[in-house]
């Protein structure tokens, strides 16, 4: 109603003018002036496309009115309208070529957003070329013309990097929309997607009003339900958003703003589902600050927690930090990733892939195409984030780039973005991810920790080994704990827990990245009254005795951790008793076989047979034995004939046989 009665005032004080069609067409005034009064009042109410309206009547009365021209163009630009705004800027300057030194400007945004590169960079240079110069809304412009100085020589960065872009990404170059279903003329943006890639939450903003969270589910068709609001536990009148989830899809995690208990504008906040109902919200104490915190990303362990922040101590606007999980539950204090990643302008939306070291993020500090382009980071092991990555089209454009999800294969990313020929502002799309840009490949372990005896479940830390490498996890008050490991290796795991028998077992993971977690189930046994000793594994070189004429034979057996082929300090000392004897005796004949337990396909483990054997040849020519004493090397894979974990452990071995006549 207050639009209205703006609009009858204001037609009121023009004098006798006539308003038709119950559907607003436009205002009919007595002359162009009045008119582009009228579509100024729209404006000023953010009537946008009344105010278009009402413009292109202004024009039809005074077709040479040049204000009207330039006050069409601004409002296509509104619109993302670009190529109509283009075309009526330049209608513009053909009536009056020194109106407005920012209307080159906005020019120059128009065939930037409409890719005419060299057109854009044109009407730049003509608005640098005014500067200082006379022209009718110099004065009236000049916080106008502030602004535009201050964004020009990022535009022409922008100008030039897209020119020099290599756009030939073969079978990567393409980008689907998500439909009508989930795209509006709202803002749609920060997409995550679970359960196997069947449901979708995202976040949408109608322009000037609040944010919502939103989900929508696949259809038979494998098309997008329409999406609706999450429900009232998670939004309110205020802004909530920027969700994503865990890996296992149990909590998300999102930014509600200006509530209750918020310490700051916005602050992060955990929701936990129960059959994928949220069931209960909380703030999560401290990771949060007094000032802007949002957009968060967990790692697959949950151990760390990425997300964007305008907190002191930054490199500049907003930056990337993150947080990590302290032994007693708690967040420990933020860091920032540094000057790789982060710049004095806006990083925003980090999204951290499933191998827990690459990071995807918008910037519009780096160097890019647009108001905001998707970057690629790696953290090394050395624990440095490498320096940011473009990752172009279809990925980039000119226009705004937000949020950006990779499904658990690796393959698939979904991601927003306010590009010509969207439904209107910031949209979600979907497209293949280039090799070059995948995460490491990785599988999801979910598992249990109970008694052996009771079936209850335990609260226990386990540890998984490989090759030295361990991660410690902390198993919940249901015996449940989470994790993503690579694919196609084996690991041990391990649990120490008091009141029970120390627990070790060897698990191989299947090669294919999959979402469906590798399920382990831990069952922890309480110690036996008379525990059977454990068989010694560690034998020592032994001759077997026979008579002088007869051939004489020595068996060394070498053992190896699970899925390791690196030899052991008491293994060398043991192969410096072989390389002594053939230094000090001539005649000996050597033959050295690996094996491996029964853990893993049969491919991999004769490759791992073979690099056990490997490494005790090599020790022993590194030792000074002849090549020609070794007459035989095998690799012969897993023996087959384990009962249990002692027996398992026996036959992660190399035999090495010497014989004489």
């Amino acid at each position: 109603m207050r639009i209205i009665y703006t609009v009858l005032v204001s037609v009121f004080l023009l004098g006798s003018i006539e308003l038709f069609a119950q559907e607003f067409d436009y205002v009919k005034t007595n002359s162009a002036r009045q008119s582009l009064r009228i579509a100024q009042d729209f404006v000023n109410q953010k009537e946008y496309r009344k105010a278009k309206k009402q413009l292109q009547y202004t024009i039809k009365r005074k077709k040479d009115f040049a204000v009207a021209y330039r006050e069409l163009g601004k409002i296509h630009l509104e619109l993302d309208e670009y190529a109509e705004a283009a075309e009526v800027f330049e209608e513009c300057f053909d009536f009056n070529q020194k109106i407005s030194r920012a209307a080159y400007f906005e020019c120059g945004e128009a065939f930037f957003k409409s890719n005419d590169i060299q057109k854009a960079l044109y009407y730049y240079k003509k608005y640098k070329e005014l500067k200082g110069g006379k022209y009718t809304n110099k004065k009236k412009e000049s916080g106008l013309e502030l602004d535009y100085d201050k964004l020009l020589p990022v535009r022409e960065r922008n100008c030039y990097f897209i020119l020099n872009l290599d756009t030939d990404t073969g079978p990567f170059a393409y980008a689907e929309s998500l439909g009508e279903s989930i795209n509006t003329e709202k803002d749609e943006y920060l997409p995550t997607v679970v359960e196997a890639g069947q449901r979708l939450v995202y976040t949408q903003r109608a322009k000037g009003k609040d944010e919502d969270i939103m989900v929508s589910t696949l259809n038979d068709k494998a098309t997008w339900k329409k999406g609706r609001k999450i429900g009232y536990k998670i939004n309110t009148e205020n802004n909530e958003g920027m969700a994503k989830f865990a890996t296992h899809g149990k909590t998300f995690y999102y930014a509600g703003c200006e509530r209750a208990d918020s310490e700051g504008g916005c602050d992060i906040y955990e929701a936990e589902l129960v059959d994928g109902e949220v069931s209960q919200t909380n703030r999560m104490e401290g990771l949060n600050s007094e000032y802007w915190d949002s957009q968060p990303s967990i790692t697959c362990n949950g151990r760390f927690m990425y997300f964007a922040s305008n907190r002191p101590g930054g490199v500049g606007g907003s930056d990337i930090w993150m947080s990590e999980m302290q032994a007693n539950g708690e967040w420990g204090a933020a860091i920032n990733l540094g000057e790789g990643v982060n710049t004095t302008y806006d990083e925003e939306s980090p999204f951290i892939a499933t191998d827990g070291h690459t990071l995807y993020f918008s910037s519009n500090g780096h160097d890019g195409m647009g108001d905001g382009d998707f970057f690629i980071s790696r953290k090394t092991e050395q624990g440095v984030w490498t320096k940011a990555q473009n990752m172009g089209v279809p990925f980039n454009s000119q226009c705004k780039e937000l949020g950006i999800f990779v499904q658990g294969d690796g393959k698939t990313a979904y991601f927003a973005s306010s590009r010509f020929g969207g439904r209107g502002g910031l949209d979600l799309y979907r497209t293949v991810l280039p090799p070059e840009f995948r995460p490491t490949g990785m599988m999801p372990v979910e598992g249990m920790i109970i008694d052996a005896k009771t079936q209850e479940p335990i609260s226990t830390e386990i540890t998984i080994i490989r090759k030295g490498q361990k991660q410690v996890l902390q198993s919940d008050e249901k015996g449940w704990f989470f994790t993503c490991l690579v694919g196609n290796k084996g690991y041990s795991f391990q649990v120490e827990e008091r009141g029970y028998e120390h627990f070790v077992s060897a698990v191989f993971l299947p090669a294919s990245n999959s979402e469906e977690a590798t399920p382990v189930l831990i069952k922890l046994e309480r110690p036996k009254p008379k525990p059977k000793p454990k068989p010694k594994i560690r034998q020592q070189v032994s001759e077997v005795k026979v008579a002088p004429s007869e051939q004489r034979t020595i068996r060394v057996l070498v053992y190896f951790d699970f899925d390791s082929h690196e030899l052991k300090s008491l293994d060398k000392k043991r192969l410096n008793n072989i390389v002594r004897l053939l230094q000090k005796e001539q005649g000996w004949k050597v033959v050295v076989v690996g094996y491996t337990d029964n853990i893993g396909n049969a491919e991999y483990n004769k490759k791992l047979s073979e690099r056990r054997a490997n490494s005790v040849v090599t020790y022993l020519k590194g030792g000074g034995v002849q090549i020609d004493n070794i007459i035989k090397k095998e690799g012969k894979g897993a023996l087959g004939d384990e009962r249990d974990d002692a027996q398992k452990r026996l036959n992660r071995r190399v035999e090495v046989v010497l014989t004489k006549m």
